[in-house]
């Protein structure tokens, strides 16, 4: 059975090294690196992740190695998920590494896990001392809201296009009359779901959460 590591890394590649090692990898196995903003400190980790899997598993494993932008949480969270759907095809044993790197990296990543909602994913972080090492139970915190039939098909409309609608389109897409729509804008709207453009008409289109949950 093929397996993904995925691991944030920072300055150390101890905590990379240490869940290779505990995992194993095997022929046709892939890593994942997400790391932050490019630094002399990183690179060096980066060249000994790389150093040890050339010389343990050579060509055999695939290593891939992504810089998520960080200023942005919104654009980290779907750049994140985006790598993990791309490079998760296929392989039904996933392990997620969240020891090293900035915070910033590791809540995005635990974040992009959430919206994802893979049962096939083991999380684990490990203590700062190295001491202890804890799986994170994802499956609790899984973040898609439960809403109505009716608010979905808004959310469809509203993907499919690329540039915001007015109330009297979306009503007529949806077969409903403008009031109905409406109330079901502002029900979205306060799910913090889809954002409200001041203007005449009004413009709705999707907000960053509802793109990441889409």
């Amino acid at each position: 059975m093929k397996k993904l590591i995925i691991a944030t890394l920072g300055f150390e590649e101890k905590f990379m090294i240490r869940t290779i090692t505990r995992h194993g990898l095997d022929k046709g196995d892939k890593i994942l690196l997400l790391t932050g903003p490019s630094t002399d400190k990183s690179a060096i980790a980066i060249n000994l992740v790389k150093e040890f899997i050339t010389k343990y598993y050579g060509k055999d494993v695939a290593l891939i190695i992504k810089e998520i932008p960080i200023h942005d949480i919104y654009d980290a969270i779907r750049t994140i998920k985006q790598n993990i759907i791309n490079e998760a095809k296929g392989i039904m044993n996933i392990i997620v590494n969240l020891s090293g790197g900035m915070r910033i990296l590791i809540i995005s990543t635990l974040l992009a896990l959430m919206t994802l909602n893979m049962k096939n994913v083991i999380a684990e972080i490990e203590t700062e001392d190295s001491s202890t090492l804890i799986t994170i139970p994802i499956e609790m915190f899984l973040i898609k809201p439960q809403i109505r039939k009716r608010h979905a098909e808004i959310l469809q409309i509203l993907a499919q296009t690329q540039e915001p609608l007015t109330i009297k389109t979306l009503a007529e897409k949806l077969k409903i009359d403008d009031s109905t729509t409406r109330r079901h804008i502002l029900k979205l709207r306060k799910m913090r779901l889809v954002e409200v453009k001041k203007g005449k008409p009004l413009l709705i289109q999707l907000s960053p959460l509802a793109r990441l949950l889409m």
